[in-house]
């Protein structure tokens, strides 16, 4: 069995395709993980009540018991 340039020549390249192809394929599993890891954007708009801290929509505070909404 003799190694000749040729067949070295087409070793290596054999070894690039399999190389590049892992390469491919772990970036791919990145970006999926990455659209799984990143949080939802999408929300409604909120307002914390500095006093009791409950959080409402709108602008002001909507617990019934708290100082803030009662004036």
């Amino acid at each position: 069995m003799m190694l000749s340039i040729g067949k070295i020549f087409w070793l290596l390249v054999i070894l690039a395709l399999v190389w590049y192809g892992f390469k491919i394929i772990e970036r791919k599993k990145n970006k999926i993980q990455e659209k799984k890891d990143k949080p939802n954007l999408k929300g409604i708009d909120a307002y914390k009540c500095d006093v009791c801290g409950l959080w409402s929509t709108g602008d002001k505070c909507q617990n019934k018991e708290c100082s803030v909404s009662n004036n």
